[in-house]
């Protein structure tokens, strides 16, 4: 890393904080963080409560936890119903998200969503459009065009099998790395600190108690250094991981208790789409023209792929 770091983690415990929206019936209210490039939004919902976009630009993420949440999503004239442990993607246009069950939604926009933007608690953070990061250019449209597509999880994980058991799935703006819950907690003799040169990282955990351990690029001027962060975090909350801080996330606490880490990028992870069985519905979307060519980046990420002129 060449470039000191450009802004601090931003950290959103939900219950140690107000809500940005809450539905004219109280049935939901909704937390909202951002990034540079995308918004992550943690509500809880009665049943009844409605979740709507009158006209969103761009695809975005519907993730039901594994906790009994269920909802109708409709998107023009489909309508699926996503049961508990479930990951939508709904496309652009007009969406509704309608729970029948008390529960917790979580949905990812991309930067496209102006009016979510503009309404994070942390908006002002970004007050300077991020220059560090990559433009999120939209990567090709779905071989069968835009249409709700819906994920049931629990059939991607392996009961009793790998600690770390990644579920990746992508679309044409994000990808999302959604763990199969942890029941046991990470060796602290094998952690895997990293950076990402130009994209950010959220981290959404629903459950346990975890420490994303942070240190920041150094520049030359000693009075802008900051300090590692070793802070734990209660859950459900979310961490937003900047581009060049090296880092590694730890659930701790004793074995047993259940642990959650969702990991979302925005644009999609180009190292990740472009290993070959690695992205569940890979089959999908196709990748951006000549992806097999850009080369491996310091720290073991790959540059975000960067429309051609």
């Amino acid at each position: 890393m060449s470039e000191q770091s450009a802004r601090k983690a931003s950290k959103a415990v939900f219950h140690e904080m107000s809500p940005q929206e809450v539905s004219a019936d109280g049935k939901a209210k909704t937390w909202i963080t951002r990034g540079g490039n995308f918004a992550v939004c943690y509500s809880e919902v009665e049943p009844g409560a409605v979740l709507a976009r009158e006209n969103n630009p761009e695809e975005y993420m519907v993730i039901l936890p594994p906790d009994g949440t269920t909802a109708t999503i409709e998107a023009g004239e489909e309508k699926v119903e996503a049961g508990s442990e479930s990951l939508t993607i709904v496309p652009p246009g007009p969406s509704r998200i309608v729970a029948t069950s008390k529960g917790v939604i979580a949905r990812i926009f991309s930067k496209a969503s102006e009016d979510i933007m503009v309404k994070a608690w942390n908006a002002e953070v970004y007050a300077d459009g991020a220059p560090e990061l990559a433009p999120p250019h939209l990567w090709p449209e779905p071989y069968d065009g835009y249409k709700l597509r819906h994920y049931p999880l629990a059939q991607y994980a392996k009961p009793g099998g790998e600690r770390i058991q990644p579920r990746v799935f992508r679309s044409t703006n994000m990808l999302v790395n959604i763990f199969a819950h942890y029941y046991t907690r990470r060796d602290t003799t094998a952690l895997s600190p990293h950076w990402h040169d130009d994209f950010e990282q959220a981290s959404l955990c629903l459950n346990g108690r975890w420490i994303h351990h942070l240190r920041y690029n150094w520049g030359s001027d000693l009075s802008k250094w900051w300090p590692d962060d070793h802070e734990e975090m209660d859950t459900p909350s979310v961490i937003i991981i900047p581009a060049r801080a090296i880092h590694t996330s730890r659930d701790v606490g004793p074995d047993g208790p259940e642990s959650s880490l969702y990991d979302i990028f925005c644009p999609p992870r180009l190292d990740f789409a472009s290993k070959k069985g690695f992205v569940i519905n890979e089959d999908e979307y196709p990748l951006p023209e000549n992806a097999d060519q850009r080369e491996v980046k310091t720290g073991g990420t790959l540059l975000s792929w960067q429309k051609p002129a």
